[in-house]
Order: C-alpha cells, then structure tokens, then sequence
C-alpha cells in the first residue's frame, strides 16, 4: 500500500488508521419500539424510523432481546438525502397486532472536522478528514458468512442459522444483504376467473438468543391475495455476511 503519515494496525495487522482509509463516525444511538398491524382496516407491517438527514448513505446496525426477529428493508431518501430507514418485525405468532422493540446506531463517513478540542487528526491527501479523536467510531469486532436455506412459503418452512461470537457481548449487527421477495402460501386453483393466490411478503431478520449469539432467520411480515395463478419461484438472495459491532 502507497501511504504517507501514520499508520495505526489492530493486532490480527489491519489497518486502522491511515491517510487513504475513512471509518464510520458514530451518528446516532437509540432505542425504539414499532407498532406492527395485520388486520384489514389498519394494515401497517413495517415501520419507518427517522435519522438524521445526509447525502451520506448511512451504515446501520442492529439488535433485540425481543422474541420477534427485526429486519431492515432498506433506506428513505427525499431529494437525493437519505433520511430514514424502513424496518419490520416478525414472525406473528397468530397475533394480529403487536410491538417490538430494539436497539439501532448509525455510522457515516467524516464530512468535517469538530471545533473545539484537542487531539489527533488524519487528513488525506485531498484534505479530507480521515480520522479525528473527537469522534466515536464503529468498530468491527467479527464476521461471520453462512448459507440459509431457501422458505418454502407453502409449508411454512422458514430456516434460520444460530451464529455463536464467543467473548463478543451485546454487539450491534450488520446484515448482508438486505433481502425482501415474495413467495405463494397457498393456492385456490379452479377455472379462471376462480384462480386466486395466497402472495406472502418476506425477509431476513435477526434476534439476539443471548449476549454471545444471534438467530438469523427468513419470515413472512406481510401478504395479500392475487387473481391469477401462483407466482414463480422466489429469487433466494445469498450467501449471507454477519457483522458484529460496537462503538
């Protein structure tokens, strides 16, 4: 690598610090409760949480003690600013409505320097900032990739894989992709017009099993009926990354 300045290595020989390499800035830390409704007059299945509004994609992170897995579904934007992210919650455990709770931060790149204070700064070579001791960080603390096998929305089959982290308490978590299909649960058949379709909505979410494990687990958050014959066979995203982190 062509560097110039300081260069700050973890233990494992990555590279920190440095003039060409810019880490995710601690934007916001928060706790929040989603309120999840199937029922037909008041149908709200994901819910859109605010964040501070950047052209700068956010980096977001993860976790619950909930029994219900929570899934991010992906960003908000208005006018080119990202300024909310779109989540849900699942299974439904034959509750028509119910509310989950969980823990979020956002991370994003360093687009100025604090005023005021002491400490270390690293610039770039085009005089961005690269890292600046006034600030909090994310900070990666392990990886994991993995496989899930395919839902089968007819039988109700929807797999999961238990990721262990030993030593790693209470991390947040990242997951990659962010995956959302749809899948038929159920078939009427008959003679057009009579062809209707049971059409489900799914994800991928996350639960924490204990303070050293997580549960990663598709699900079906939504659904509605379609005239016509089923769907084609779901396109399964995969394999799948699980980042573990702090701040």
């Amino acid at each position: 690598m062509v560097d110039y300045g300081l260069i700050t290595k973890n233990d494992d020989g990555g590279t920190q610090i440095d003039s060409t390499f810019q880490n995710f800035v601690l934007q916001e830390q928060k706790s929040v409760t989603i309120d999840i409704n199937h029922q037909v007059d008041n149908y709200h299945v994901a819910e859109t949480i605010p964040i501070i509004p950047s052209t700068i994609p956010p980096l977001v992170a993860m976790r619950t003690f909930s029994n219900r897995l929570i899934a991010l579904l992906g960003y908000t934007m208005q006018n080119n600013i990202y300024n909310g992210i779109k989540v849900t919650s699942g299974p439904r455990y034959n509750n028509w409505r119910y509310q989950t709770s969980f823990d979020y931060i956002v991370g994003r790149g360093i687009t100025s320097t604090p005023s005021g204070g002491y400490g270390l700064s690293v610039w770039a070579s085009d005089g961005k900032v690269c890292f600046n001791s006034n600030y909090k960080y994310l900070k990666i603390l392990s990886s994991h990739s993995f496989e899930l096998p395919t839902p089968n929305p007819y039988t109700g089959n929807y797999p999961y894989v238990d990721i262990y982290h030993p030593n790693i308490y209470n991390p947040y978590y990242i997951l990659t992709p962010n995956w959302a299909g749809l899948g038929t649960a159920e078939y009427t058949g008959g003679p057009p017009p009579n062809h209707f379709a049971a059409i489900v909505q799914m994800t991928v979410g996350l639960r924490s099993l204990s303070s050293e494990s997580v549960r990663i687990q598709s699900f079906d958050f939504g659904g509605f009926w379609r005239q016509g014959y089923p769907i084609p066979s779901i396109f399964w995203n995969g394999p799948f990354t699980l980042l573990t982190c702090t701040v």
